[in-house]
């Protein structure tokens, strides 16, 4: 059988075969950047904190400072928001891919497939979905936290998530310092993951 590798993902495999002394240079920083590619979103971020990348490849957080301060002095990495919750951008990623072309609601298509057969108890409740006074409040705290503007790229996750849950994510994302660009992103990253949270306690 025959493996197709698309032209976006040879380019990211490529790029550490640009830098200067290449992979003599990076060493075994390579390894992180290896992890960062299997973790990439469709928006070519990662979302993830240091601690558990040192876990993933077994190896001291200061190792992880040192090997993303090389991806990051290379390009190959963009730090987005620091350390200890860690938001980092491949260098390499572009957004005209087809991959980064999906559409707002596919953000959660995979999430509402997975939720809607194991989390029931993590959503709003058809009652609640016709309380449009409720839900707009709801956008709006989410608009104003995100520093967003576009509404209608959030009704899919007021429709999934539960008030409780979506507001969780928001604290959340109150609470992580030195993300601005980012916040939509990690508040997408959480809501699985509060959703689950709340699934395991009940």
């Amino acid at each position: 059988m025959s493996f197709f590798l698309g032209q976006p993902a040879r380019n990211l495999l490529d790029a550490p075969l640009l830098v200067p002394d290449g992979v003599e240079g990076l060493g075994r920083a390579l390894w992180l950047y290896v992890r960062f590619l299997t973790l990439t979103n469709s928006r070519g971020l990662i979302i993830r904190k240091r601690d558990q990348l040192a876990q993933d490849l077994h190896v001291s957080e200061e190792r992880i400072d040192a090997w993303l301060g090389r991806l990051s002095d290379t390009k190959l990495v963009e730090i987005q928001a620091p350390a200890p919750f860690l938001v980092i951008k491949l260098g390499m990623w572009s957004d005209s891919t087809p991959e980064a072309s999906d559409s707002q609601a596919s953000a959660y298509s995979y999430t509402g497939k997975l939720l809607h057969t194991k989390l029931k108890d993590s959503y709003r409740h058809e009652a609640e979905t016709k309380d449009h006074s409720a839900k707009e409040d709801l956008l709006r705290e989410i608009l104003d936290t995100l520093g967003e503007s576009d509404a209608s790229s959030f009704e899919k996750a007021v429709e999934l998530y539960s008030p409780q849950v979506i507001r969780a994510a928001l604290q959340r994302v109150r609470r992580a310092q030195g993300i601005r660009k980012s916040r939509t992103a990690l508040f997408r990253h959480l809501l699985p993951l509060i959703a689950r949270e709340s699934a395991n306690e009940s």
